[in-house]
């Protein structure tokens, strides 16, 4: 009788749609190499960059048969040779690694955040996606300043209410733009600035007169087509529009005067490569920051739902529904 340690993993042959493609497998667990260590996998989010990475969409396509996943929370479980400064059952997370929709992941060790005692698992296993995307958008490269307007859309998602808990953090403020009328209240109830529903024929009247004639100094898009659009209308002269997500999967849609009169700059940005080219010791040290400010109750990312990871269709339905207010994540 073989003797070999067996794990779970979701696992996908060919792309598509998640709930259809992905098979709960038995694979071997993993050994962790020199400079490696292994991870027992504890919680897992489900974000759209992994969808949308099965569906074969995403800008990180990994060689098939893959494990999905991108994001989670672990247990150091195993060391590689060579390997110090981490201690087994110590609770990390990875820094971007495949597969992480398993039992157990193995990644070089210099690729672990270390998770404070201070912050509960729930909202570790969501660090390095979501808060990370609004944190470095926010502060470090749009740098808003004390009373400057943000706009923003998908403002009741994740990231959306990061920001808002952000600007209440670093002083500026935000106009956040949704799809549904009950959660203008909401977020005005978790500190939006102001609030309104894009299904309001005058919301576009209201935004202006909140940003005033000067205009919004940045804006965040991850709906793209006419809303996004919109957003640079909002901007104030040498404004930037940061697009990090495609929601509607519709082009972008921006009169060229907009970009020539006002001399606006929109660019995409994608954590994948903000972690490649950023070196590791500014990287750890914003990160660190942004774990001091979680662990103090000042960011904290909402959780709809928790899932064991064998229900991972029921999980990504309740994902994929509209009129969520926090991440759905799969368990073991």
């Amino acid at each position: 009788m073989s003797s070999e340690k067996l794990m779970r993993a979701l696992q996908f042959e060919l792309p598509g749609d998640p709930k259809e493609v992905l098979r709960l497998r038995q694979l071997s667990v993993p050994m962790p190499g020199p400079g490696e260590v292994r991870l027992a996998m504890q919680l897992r989010p489900i974000n759209p960059s992994d969808v949308l990475q099965v569906k074969g969409v995403y800008g990180r396509k990994p060689a098939l048969p893959a494990i999905a996943g991108l994001e989670g929370l672990a247990l150091v479980d195993a060391l590689g040779q060579g390997v110090i400064g981490f201690s087994i059952g110590q609770r990390v997370v990875p820094l971007g690694v495949q597969g992480t929709w398993a039992d157990y992941v193995v990644t070089p060790a210099d690729n672990l955040v270390t998770i404070p005692d201070g912050l509960t698992d729930e909202a570790a296993a969501q660090v390095i996606v979501n808060p990370l995307t609004a944190w470095i958008m926010a502060v470090e490269e749009l740098k808003l300043g004390a009373g400057e307007w943000l706009v923003q859309t998908a403002a009741g998602s994740v990231v959306g209410r990061c920001l808002i808990q952000i600007a209440k953090l670093r002083g500026y403020k935000t106009l956040n733009l949704v799809r549904r009328p009950e959660q203008v209240a909401e977020l005005l109830s978790e500190g939006a600035d102001a609030v309104l529903c894009t299904d309001d024929p005058k919301w576009m009247d209201k935004a202006q007169a909140i940003v005033g004639a000067k205009g919004a100094a940045a804006g965040v898009d991850s709906v793209g087509g006419s809303l996004g659009g919109s957003v640079a209308m909002l901007l104030k002269r040498d404004g930037t529009l940061l697009v990090y997500g495609a929601l509607s999967m519709d082009p972008l849609k921006v009169a060229g005067g907009q970009l020539i009169f006002r001399t606006l700059t929109i660019r995409g940005f994608w954590l994948t490569d903000w972690k490649l080219r950023t070196p590791k010791i500014q990287r750890d040290a914003i990160i660190s920051e942004l774990l001091e400010a979680m662990s103090k109750g000042q960011i904290s990312p909402p959780v709809e739902a928790v899932f064991p990871l064998a229900d991972f269709q029921a999980a990504i339905e309740k994902a994929d529904a509209p009129g969520r207010s926090g991440k759905v994540l799969l368990a073991n």
